[in-house]
């Protein structure tokens, strides 16, 4: 293994190798990148690690571009030279063997900071004039989030932090730039032209779709088990005992009185807290298809975790597992949340004024976050004891992005014919449920009513 080291001026190599044996407070972790902080003499520094060696032909692929650290510490020594604020730049270390780059490291000073989103009364005004005056200079951020700016809530001092990717040149694209303050806007709300609220909505829906399929990766809030022959993917806060107990046996709850539904192309059952779904063998033709993509199950986990990360309410997905015997989906398991005290939609208390609002606004919601139900019907809409509904039966989902109006209806008739007669179907409650849906999603009656 072969190490090499560049450091800024008044750093000492063994120093800054001290802090690689030093094992640190774990920042951010996952199996290809870690951030950890340490503290030696009373100064803080920060540790990011890649390890490209994780993966298959990454090592080599460095042999022809410059690695994460070395790109973040040219781009920094730039900004700074050209009076861009960012973290002090201390160090970085490459290890190579003869199959490529293994690791890279970059080193860092701590600065008396926090990000943006973690500050109460940050002068938005005053971050735009920073974001702006950084642009002037030429920084094309390209991933310019809260997390990404650090602020001294004492002396309202700011600096980038985590540069990789920024771009410093001569002639910035002035669109690319705009789409620094959009993507800042997505969790550091700010008073911007309505054009730029209009991209930064975009690119919101764009990033929680990307932002779904961390889901099927191994990270710090999911990652796989496996469970005798079963591979499972689970949601790692909320691993137990029990949970696994259910995933050696999740058939063992679909029996007896844990059993909810039997049906031909899906069985459903209950234990504890959790509820376990599993997709049955239903059509020779399915088998080829589901060879080529994912199984229903885990379609399913990626859409609940996306409506979860968009604040449409709907149970918290927790494990998926994929039966593939020679590579053909026979079976496939869901593991969601229970919610407590529920009741279906059509036996809610009809009386209650808050109910048909709290509907209005679920499926706006999900209208206006881009997704469509083709299987809307009231049996899919449960309510708790706290008289708020929660979506489930995620079959139907699809997520497309932007729901015309006329698709949008069409989901609403199919709750409606689910409703129609029952105590909660009333002319006032029909009439709420309109006016806080198109408040939700922007529609406009007239809208509605020429599409019915």
């Amino acid at each position: 293994m072969k190490t090499k080291w560049e450091l800024s001026d008044g750093m000492e190599r063994p120093m800054m190798e001290s802090l690689l044996h030093d094992e640190g407070e774990v920042i951010k972790q996952s199996p290809a990148k870690s951030v950890t902080r340490h503290e030696i003499d009373g100064n803080s520094y920060y540790v990011k690690r890649s390890r490209h060696s994780v993966f298959p032909l990454r090592p080599q692929k460095y042999w022809f571009k410059e690695c994460p650290a070395r790109w973040e510490w040219r781009v920094a020594q730039c900004m700074q030279a050209l009076g861009i604020p960012v973290v002090e730049h201390l160090a970085f270390c490459e290890n190579w063997s003869n199959t490529g780059l293994q690791e890279d490291i970059l080193i860092t000073r701590g600065f008396d900071g926090q990000p943006l989103h973690l500050v109460d009364g940050v002068d938005a005004l005053r971050v735009i004039e920073f974001v702006n005056r950084c642009h002037e200079l030429g920084m094309v951020h390209g991933d310019l989030h809260p997390a990404n700016i650090l602020i001294n809530p004492a002396t309202g001092e700011l600096r980038l932090a985590d540069l990789k990717g920024v771009q410093i040149v001569k002639q910035p694209d002035p669109e690319k730039q705009n789409e620094d303050l959009a993507y800042l806007n997505i969790d550091f709300p700010m008073p911007l032209s309505p054009e730029l609220l209009r991209l930064s909505e975009s690119m919101r829906r764009k990033k929680m779709r990307v932002r779904s399929r961390r889901c099927l990766k191994n990270n710090r809030e999911f990652g796989p088990q496996t469970h005798g022959k079963t591979k499972w993917w689970v949601r790692k806060p909320m691993v137990d005992e029990a949970l696994g107990q259910v995933q050696a046996a999740p058939d063992a709850v679909l029996t007896g009185e844990a059993l909810l539904k039997a049906g031909r192309t899906s069985t459903v059952g209950q234990l504890g807290g959790v509820v376990v779904k599993r997709y049955n063998f239903k059509k020779p033709l399915n088998l080829l298809k589901d060879f080529f993509r994912p199984t229903k199950a885990r379609r399913a986990f990626q859409l609940g975790y996306h409506l979860e990360l968009v604040n449409v309410r709907t149970p918290a997905v927790i494990a998926v597992a994929e039966h593939r015997p020679l590579g053909l989906a026979l079976r496939s398991y869901l593991i969601m949340e229970k919610v407590e005290n529920a009741t279906e939609l059509t036996d809610a208390a009809h009386d209650d004024p808050r109910l048909a609002k709290r509907l209005a606004k679920l499926i706006g919601r999900m209208h206006a976050e881009g997704f469509v139900h083709r299987d809307l019907k009231a049996s899919n809409v449960l309510v708790d004891g706290a008289g708020e509904p929660w979506l489930i039966d995620l079959d139907g989902l699809r997520f497309s992005g932007a729901v015309p109006v006329r698709i949008a209806v069409s989901n609403l008739k199919r709750l409606e014919r689910g409703l129609c007669g029952k105590l909660v179907d009333t002319v006032v409650n029909r009439l709420r449920f309109v006016r806080q849906y198109c408040r939700v999603t922007g529609f406009r009656p007239t809208e509605l009513r020429n599409a019915w």
